[in-house]
């Protein structure tokens, strides 16, 4: 009997319902998981584990070639009761680089639900900031596709022999580099999944990485040029006073930020620097971030939004420049994560000695230079969108993005979603398999004020629509501890492991996910009811008013 999910609301968070499954657990013994995997597959152990829940931990690789030789290390979690005929694959943020346990969006582990679970380092040992693998023909092949694909093929083969089935239930998820990474999935190997749940693909390219380096220079330009945390706090509350109300609703958030048009001068400093105010060195650094890295062939990557302005600082630094852009825990404390990265991904393409504070973005021959390198090397290189093969293999995608997000913003994957459409000509055709949520108040896969749960409701979503057909709709997601609806939570301590995203900021309130093109509304009449914003039941998905 095929199981299904229904996710449960209340303080337990995300308990679900399950009719059992009829499988039984194989033999968890490095012999026999040997015997059952792929000729180019190598265990290395298989050991009975009590938590979560009991499960057999199984270690292994694949010995990637040509380019090659490359081991892709992995682990699989087989349940050893309870299997819902579930399989989850996670996908990895940043450059990867070590093998999770954990589902990183949703955070928790799928085990305590029933899946099987797969991870892998992508064919890599290092920190989940640092490119500089990519030098490596064989471990950047990996990490573009290959390795995600070799372990999906072995781990997904293991699992079929574990439990004596012939098919199961096939999902991936992962935000910001795992949305990478289920965007190659879908683009490149559509068959490794049924239902795929891909949040902020890190951006449509590595003009991301561009974007970041402007930011980063910006922020270094002269003395002063730096925006402080507390500085992006005060623009945040400035800016959503100014919006907050354009979409019709008076709570605290900007549910599109294209609409709000901020005029940051009104918030110049009159006489020196204070905390209520920008210096003009600070005005010139946010304007050109807003604006974007441009080159004299044109817009090289749109500006950051303006909606939830404290998560920008997440990019920029927590102290002014110098910077050092070592890709170490330490070094993150401090220096501009965006800084990091981008430097990382230069040096791979420019040599170990490029510099990218002195990189010059208005320069078209080394833009030029910039796409001819990334192409080259296959990463970087704009999504191809074409999703055609993906809907032939009969597969469900559920994409989101975060309205508030610097890094991926949301309007490209707007822009991705009407281009897959022309892949599989027209949208109508496109909605029978691919739907899109743009998620109010999120920043970079989670944060901002937004709501906390929107990837596990979005993921619920997503199996109830491969596994019974609903297509999705209107979704109820939830900002606050006591109505978030974690899936992957310790039913035991109602805890979700594995949290690299901080938490949503707020009080507890309800948010309307629609689904795209439509957008949330708010019952105007409810306006004088205290909270009544807060409430899912006053609002409704209506279709966008028309320009």
């Amino acid at each position: 009997m095929k199981s299904r999910l229904l996710a449960c609301g209340g303080a337990v968070g995300a308990l679900a319902l399950f009719y059992g499954s009829s499988a039984s657990a194989g033999t968890c013994e490095t012999a026999a998981i040997q015997a059952s995997a792929p000729a180019d597959t190598t265990i290395t152990s298989a050991t009975s584990t009590a938590a979560p829940v009991p499960h057999c931990r199984i270690e292994g690789y694949v010995t990637t070639t040509n380019p090659g030789p490359n081991k892709v290390n992995f682990r699989l979690q087989l349940p050893d009761t309870g299997w819902q005929n579930r399989y989850y694959f996670i996908g990895m943020g940043g450059a990867a680089g070590y093998v999770p346990s954990d589902s990183q969006i949703p955070a928790g582990n799928p085990l305590v639900q029933g899946f099987a679970v797969a991870g892998t380092d992508t064919g890599h040992t290092g920190h989940i900031l640092d490119w500089s693998f990519l030098a490596d023909p064989a471990q950047a092949r990996d990490h573009i596709d290959r390795g995600a694909h070799v372990t999906a093929v072995a781990t997904q083969q293991i699992t079929r022999l574990y439990y004596g089935v012939q098919s199961f239930y096939r999902y991936t998820s992962g935000c910001s580099g795992g949305g990478r990474m289920t965007t190659e999935a879908i683009e490149r190997h559509p068959e490794d999944y049924d239902g795929v749940l891909l949040g902020a693909p890190g951006g449509r390219s590595s003009a991301t990485m561009l974007a970041f380096i402007n930011a980063a220079q910006q922020m270094a330009r002269e003395p002063g040029s730096w925006v402080s945390p507390a500085k992006f706090v005060m623009l945040d509350a400035k800016v959503t006073a100014a919006c907050d109300e354009i979409d019709g609703a008076k709570d605290d958030i900007i549910q599109d930020h294209t609409k709000c048009q901020f005029d940051f001068d009104t918030v110049a400093c009159a006489d020196g620097d204070k905390p209520d105010c920008l210096t003009q060195p600070e005005l010139k650094s946010i304007k050109a971030i807003v604006a974007g890295p441009r080159s004299p062939a044109g817009q090289i990557k749109v500006g950051f939004p303006i909606s939830n302005m404290t998560v920008w600082a997440g990019f920029m630094g927590q102290v002014p420049p110098p910077w050092s852009d070592a890709a170490t825990v330490g070094n993150m404390a401090r220096s501009s994560p965006g800084y990091v990265i981008g430097s990382s991904l230069a040096k791979v393409l420019f040599g170990p000695d490029f510099d990218v504070m002195t990189m010059d973005l208005n320069d078209q021959a080394t833009i030029d230079r910039w796409w001819e390198a990334t192409k080259k090397l296959d990463f970087g290189w704009p999504y191809s969108a074409n999703l055609a093969p993906y809907r032939a293999a009969g597969g469900k995608v559920l994409m989101w993005n975060g309205v508030s997000d610097p890094c991926c913003i949301d309007t490209e994957m707007e822009q991705y979603y009407a281009d897959a459409a022309v892949s599989v000509d027209g949208m109508n055709n496109l909605r029978q398999f691919a739907s899109f949520y743009k998620i109010p108040g999120m920043g970079h896969c989670g944060s901002g004020t937004g709501p906390g749960d929107a990837p596990d409701v979005l993921m619920t979503e997503l199996i109830n629509w491969v596994e019974k057909g609903e297509a999705p709709g209107a979704v109820v997601a939830h900002r606050g501890v006591d109505r978030q609806q974690l899936l992957f939570a310790d039913p035991a301590t109602r805890m979700v492991s594995g949290v690299l995203v901080p938490p949503p900021t707020g009080t507890s309130r309800d948010f309307m996910l629609c689904r795209y093109p439509e957008v949330a509304v708010f019952d105007r009449s409810k306006a004088g009811v205290p909270n009544a914003v807060y409430d899912a039941a006053n609002w409704t998905c209506q279709a966008p008013p028309r320009a």
